[in-house]
């Protein structure tokens, strides 16, 4: 079996409302190896998870619409020292990656949830900076920056209970799923 094939089964049984514990015994052995597996079944998304969870998702999705905002704001305001055209381009740039994060975040993608925690660990230290500058607008920006990052792992956590940090829960060697 392949992994796109494995994707697919996978979905199609935790969507009809079998156990992640028990899709990892029905997949196991053919021909995909076990972490990988598992792998595959934490990041799923369980669709009752989703359903119950949905405002804090939709939450999510709206900062993302808002920073999105924000950025073709500043953007703008960047590109227009510049030059006519690099407004466009760098507000439009600029917006992109929050756009894509509320694409992933409303696809329901462990990826998407785990890269905004990577990219926001990665200005974690200039985060903590700002926290004690003294500085009110770095002040503001800093507790955002730390908010947002708390509940998007937070969100990440409610639909994707199996992912440990970035990987599959893994107790004494076995691979362990909520069910």
């Amino acid at each position: 079996m392949k992994k796109k094939e494995a994707k697919a089964k996978i979905k199609d049984l935790i969507s009809s409302g079998v156990p992640k514990s028990e899709v990892f015994t029905r997949l196991s052995g053919q021909g995909i190896k076990d972490s990988l597996l598992a792998r595959l079944i934490a990041s799923t998304a369980d669709p009752y998870l989703c359903d119950i969870h949905d405002r804090k998702v939709n939450a999510v999705i709206t900062l993302m619409f808002i920073q999105a905002a924000l950025a073709v704001l500043i953007g703008f305001g960047i590109g227009s020292t510049i030059g006519p055209n690099a407004r466009w381009i760098i507000g439009g740039l600029s917006a992109l990656v929050p756009l894509l994060f509320a694409w992933g975040f409303y696809n329901h993608l462990a990826g998407a949830y785990n890269a905004y925690i990577v990219l926001s660990m990665g200005s974690a230290a200039k985060q903590f900076e700002g926290l004690i500058s003294g500085s009110i607008p770095m002040f503001v920006g800093s507790v955002i920056g730390i908010g947002m990052f708390a509940f998007v792992y937070y969100v990440r956590q409610k639909i994707f209970p199996d992912l440990a940090f970035f990987s599959p829960r893994k107790v004494r060697g076995q691979y362990v799923f909520s069910n």
